[in-house]
C-alpha cells in the first residue's frame, strides 16, 4: 500500500476515534443531566398509578414557580379523566377530576382570546401559592418571553408577566 494511503487511513481512524469519544462523552453528560428529571417523572407516575384510580397516563407536566410540582393527566379504567399533581419536596399529592377544572385546551383558548398573536406557546400544569394552576409560557415577536398563570378550577388569570 502506498504510504500516503496508509497515512490517510491512519488520520481518518484517529478522527473517527476522537469523534466517537466526544459523542460518548456528550451522551454521558446528557444522561446524568436529565436523570433527576426522569426519575422525578417516574416517581410521580408510580404514585399516581398506585394510589389513584388512574390506570393510563397520557401526558406529564413540570412546573417550578413557588414550589416544584410534577403533574400528569390520565384516565381510569372507566374512562374518567383525572389530573394528578405531586409536590416532591413536601410529598403531598392532589387528584382532580377533569370535570372539576379547566383542560389544557380550554386554557390555551382562554389565553389566545385574551393575549392573541404569540408563538411557541407552552402549557404546564402545576402548583402555585397553594392552588392548582395552568401556566402558559410564550415568545413574543420582539424575541421577549412572557407567562400567564391561570387558576385550574376557574380559568381565572392569576399572574401575567410580559416582555421578560
Amino acid at each position: 500500500m502506498n504510504k500516503y494511503v496508509k497515512k490517510s487511513l491512519e488520520i481518518t481512524g484517529i478522527v473517527v476515534g476522537v469523534a466517537a469519544v466526544i459523542y460518548l462523552f456528550i451522551c454521558i453528560i446528557f444522561y446524568f443531566a436529565t436523570k433527576p428529571m426522569s426519575d422525578s417523572i417516574k416517581q410521580t407516575n408510580d404514585i399516581a398509578l398506585q394510589k389513584t384510580p388512574i390506570t393510563t397516563i397520557t401526558k406529564n407536566y413540570h412546573l417550578s414557580r413557588s414550589v416544584e410540582s410534577n403533574s400528569l393527566v390520565g384516565t381510569s379504567k372507566k374512562g374518567k379523566k383525572y389530573y394528578f399533581i405531586y409536590l416532591p419536596h413536601s410529598k403531598k399529592a392532589y387528584l382532580y377530576q377533569a370535570s372539576k377544572g379547566k383542560s389544557e385546551e380550554q386554557i390555551k383558548e382562554i389565553f389566545n382570546d385574551a393575549h392573541p398573536g404569540h408563538s411557541k406557546v407552552k402549557c404546564e400544569l402545576g402548583w402555585y401559592k397553594g392552588v392548582p394552576v395552568w401556566e402558559i409560557t410564550y415568545k413574543k415577536e420582539n424575541g421577549n418571553y412572557g407567562y400567564v398563570i391561570y387558576d385550574f378550577k376557574t380559568g381565572k388569570e392569576l399572574v401575567y408577566a410580559d416582555n421578560l
